[in-house]
């Protein structure tokens, strides 16, 4: 097994959580039923990715529970920004998903082993995870018609 899969994985494991608190928060500051509808989307999203992740982790022998660290982060985070307006707010997602988390996804994708199929499903899964985010993020910037679709058509429990 390789190491720095291993490690990566845990990394984006770890990633959802605070994308999770991001989003929990996000939604407690909603402004209204759309934004509620979006935000509470995104935590399903993240929450979702998560199950995906946890057989794969277990398999590996990686731990399962909630860091708090990841938490708090990203608690602190969606307190920070509960008072951006929306579209600013997605531009701050687009940004970050580009200049680190869509990055840290790719490479999971990279470091899986082609032999190995969970690997590849799961890492798959969770580069496609990372791009509907920002595609969508996008979308709401562009103010294109049904901009959540990317996340909501990858749900399996949508909202």
């Amino acid at each position: 097994m390789n190491k720095k899969f291993k490690e990566c994985l845990l990394e984006v494991y770890h990633s959802e959580q605070t994308g999770e608190m991001i989003f929990e928060y996000l939604l407690k500051y909603a402004q209204n039923k759309e934004e509620r509808y979006i935000y509470g989307s995104m935590l399903q999203f993240e929450t979702e990715a998560k199950a995906v992740m946890r057989p794969l982790l277990r398999k590996l022998d990686l731990p399962l529970g909630e860091e708090i660290v990841s938490r708090e982060r990203g608690i602190e985070i969606g307190l920070s920004l509960k008072e951006v307006p929306f579209k600013e707010l997605m531009k701050d997602v687009e940004k970050s998903i580009e200049n680190h988390y869509l990055p840290l996804y790719e490479e999971l994708e990279s470091l899986a082993d082609e032999e190995e199929a969970e690997e590849c499903s799961v890492s798959k899964f969770m580069g496609d995870h990372e791009r509907a985010l920002l595609l969508t993020a996008q979308n709401f910037i562009l103010d294109k018609n049904d901009s959540i679709k990317p996340i909501t058509s990858m749900l399996r429990f949508p909202l």
